[in-house]
């Protein structure tokens, strides 16, 4: 495949218009933190928001973690707090081992290797695609690298050219740019923000291998779904996925069953019909929201929006 353009991001960005880098910014891949142990074990202030905001507009993701281990007992123990922050989520891209900072300034070069094979073990055992995160350099000085080829490697190098790990391992993501970027503007949404080009279909190979939260064999079935097809069935309704055949990617790419969210939403609004003047005494009280909400809820439900609008207009002279 060619290369996809990603971004990765964390409370640092604060609250992320992904819905926007998306469909402004040509961002087609987000990578999350999660969380991390350079401060005790900790959930990134953002994780829950953003990992919420990529479903609903339908961006694939992956999540990372900020390792601060110092043994494989520690490696171990990181590793179980990230699972439980993936646990009940699913991600297109793999998950990944932040290895920086204090790991390789307070790590020899055999230890560190030998925490990072423990972390990404625990991880894959639990049914996640592994991957590790760091730079150019640290892989080719800091650890040995020959022992973490199976690894999916996210090579980090702030310049024109895709780096080469000394180890031959492939560089499968490449951080390009963050502060520094060489290739283009280092702002998404106006926020200066890392980013990525990615070589190989994850969603692809994840969902059919069956891993972080899909069936095997199924890559529109999640095993472990955020919300019941009821719950997605009322966000339907209130305009939250759109219309048509961008509703039915977004719901399919998110890991839901369209065909049995879209038959909820028809017999929701079925019965429930009612007249143009009835909505319009509906709009004036209140119940349908205002300005773009209004008009994305009541064409949702199947209502002819300027018909309603203009006889709300009528009731209000």
């Amino acid at each position: 495949m060619s290369q996809r353009f990603g971004i990765d991001v964390s409370r640092w960005q604060g609250s992320f218009d992904f819905a926007r880098a998306k469909s402004k910014e040509g961002v087609e891949f987000a990578i999350i933190k999660a969380g991390g142990a350079d401060s005790g074990l900790y959930k990134d202030s953002q994780f829950e928001a953003n990992y919420k905001k990529c479903v609903e507009c339908g961006l694939p993701k992956g999540a990372y973690f900020y390792g601060n281990a110092r043994s494989t007992a520690e490696a171990k123990k990181e590793a179980g707090y990230f699972l439980s922050l993936l646990k009940g989520k699913k991600f297109e891209y793999p998950v990944f081992y932040d290895v920086e900072g204090s790991m390789i300034t307070k790590n020899d070069r055999n230890t560190l290797t030998q925490i990072i094979k423990a972390f990404c073990s625990e991880v894959e055992a639990a049914g996640y695609w592994a991957g590790i995160y760091s730079s150019e350099s640290f892989f080719n000085s800091e650890m040995n690298d020959g022992e973490l080829t199976r690894y999916t490697h996210w090579v980090a190098r702030w310049g024109k050219s895709k780096p080469a790990p000394a180890s031959g391992a492939e560089t499968q993501i490449w951080q390009f740019g963050g502060e520094t970027n060489l290739i283009r503007s280092n702002k998404i949404n106006g926020q200066t923000c890392d980013q990525d080009y990615c070589y190989v279909d994850f969603p692809a190979k994840i969902k059919a291998a069956g891993l972080n939260g899909y069936a095997k064999g199924n890559s529109s079935t999640p095993a472990l779904a955020e919300k019941s097809n009821e719950e997605i069935a009322a966000e339907v309704i209130a305009g939250k996925w759109g219309n048509g055949k961008e509703r039915q990617n977004r719901l399919s790419q998110a890991g839901y069953d369209y065909s049995a969210i879209q038959s909820i939403v028809n017999k929701k609004l079925s019965p429930s019909k009612k007249s143009v003047d009835e909505i319009a005494r509906e709009v004036i009280h209140g119940d349908w929201g205002n300005g773009t909400e209004r008009k994305n809820r009541i064409s949702a439900a199947g209502y002819d929006y300027p018909a309603v609008q203009k006889r709300v207009n009528e009731l209000l002279r």
